[in-house]
């Protein structure tokens, strides 16, 4: 029997959200895109690729409503055909297998986490809150139902030979970036400890993922507001005590 999938315990609520959010592959986040954007791109890439694009954004969409209905192992490939209303070459031309789909899905997400960063660290005062802003960004995508959706296919891969062999140089790829960003941004705060300075994402990450899961099951008595700001607390302690190491101030 298959495990019970994560997305069908997150209720009409995470459905109705996910409603309101629009995934645009390669374009901006939380429907940010520009109209001039859009026309440049239509101009510089042709109708065809206009269309293709089209073709590839309705399937991912489709996808990620599936997996929060259905959990992953009830997606099919003919089920986010018939959601995306395409037809069926349509929907092989662009990902022949469903681990080809879901891997397709994941670097969706990871498209929106990269301009929710870019969006947000650009808004910051210094570098010392771009590093505070880490686990805000982090956390809005984590608990939003992108996550839960990036959630269950990293936990599908453990039984799913193909999918893990699909996804996995990938994720690697995508976690050595973020983890080079961040350790140019802690450079740059005065952090000289490599090693520390990844043990400190990885606790953070781990924290928020792990808080993102607790919230599917709602308990009266379960502060997640609290748990949230233990988590920054302890973030912002870690990188004072990396830069005391240094003898650079606290700051930028």
């Amino acid at each position: 029997m298959a495990p019970r999938p994560v997305s069908s315990r997150l209720g009409l609520t995470a459905a109705a959200r996910y409603k309101r959010l629009r995934i645009i592959d390669g374009g901006g986040v939380n429907g940010n895109t520009s109209e001039t954007a859009g026309k440049a791109e239509r101009k510089a890439r042709g109708p065809n690729a206009v269309r293709s694009a089209a073709t590839r954004a309705k399937i991912l969409d489709a996808a990620v409503a599936c997996i929060l209905e259905c959990g992953y192992y009830g997606t099919t490939t003919l089920l986010v055909q018939e959601r995306a209303g395409v037809s069926r070459g349509s929907l092989l031309h662009q990902f022949p297998t469903k681990a080809d789909l879901m891997a397709g899905v994941l670097r969706h997400i990871a498209v929106d986490r990269h301009y929710a960063y870019r969006g947000r660290l650009a808004q910051a005062r210094d570098d010392r809150h771009r590093w505070e802003l880490l686990v805000d960004v982090l956390w809005d995508q984590v608990s939003k139902p992108e996550g839960f959706v990036r959630l269950e296919i990293m936990v599908a891969a453990y039984s799913d030979p193909e999918l893990l062999k699909r996804i996995a140089p990938e994720n690697k790829t995508t976690d050595r970036l973020y983890r080079e960003a961040i350790w140019g941004l802690a450079q740059r705060l005065g952090v000289t400890d490599r090693a520390a300075l990844d043990r400190i994402v990885t606790v953070y990450v781990a924290a928020l993922r792990g808080l993102a899961i607790d919230v599917l099951y709602p308990r009266p008595w379960v502060d997640v507001e609290g748990a949230l700001q233990l988590i920054k607390e302890n973030h912002m302690a870690a990188l004072d005590r990396l830069i005391a190491r240094t003898g650079a101030p606290a700051g930028e």
